[in-house]
């Protein structure tokens, strides 16, 4: 598979993953929805101004993008592709460096342990939908 055919296989699903159509995501980068339709058909790359914003509209690395690195973006964590579950040390440690606020106030240890127990379930979520795709 060729950068083109790759990027827009991988745009396509991001895409798709965030619910929008093609011609949202050009009014978003200020393209036509057949520039969009062109890179994800893999007959077109966007230009180096467009990359960045998608993987700043996607919240990814243009390196991921390409094809240069199969982690979605370096605040991924390694635990996330891997087949065993994340320990509670590892959830609560990624917890702390993601640094987050719910309306600019840091979260209360209840909130944690929401978005742990969230995590936990979305993992496995992601390994189910991992296993279920290499099977096709």
């Amino acid at each position: 598979m060729d950068i083109r055919q790759f990027f827009g296989k991988k745009l396509r699903e991001l895409r798709k993953s965030q619910g929008l159509t093609q011609k949202e995501l050009g009014r978003r980068l200020n393209v036509t929805e057949a520039a969009v339709g062109m890179w994800e058909q893999g007959r077109r790359l966007p230009d180096p101004e467009v990359l960045a914003r998608l993987a700043e509209i996607f919240g990814v690395s243009v390196d991921y993008l390409l094809g240069n690195n199969q982690q979605a973006s370096p605040s991924t964590p390694s635990w996330w592709y891997r087949d065993t579950p994340p320990t509670n040390v590892e959830l609560e440690e990624f917890l702390k460096n993601a640094n987050i606020y719910f309306d600019g106030t840091p979260l209360d240890e209840e909130d944690k342990e929401d978005i742990l127990t969230y995590l936990k379930v979305k993992w496995e979520r992601e390994k189910k939908k991992r296993e279920k795709d290499s099977k096709k």
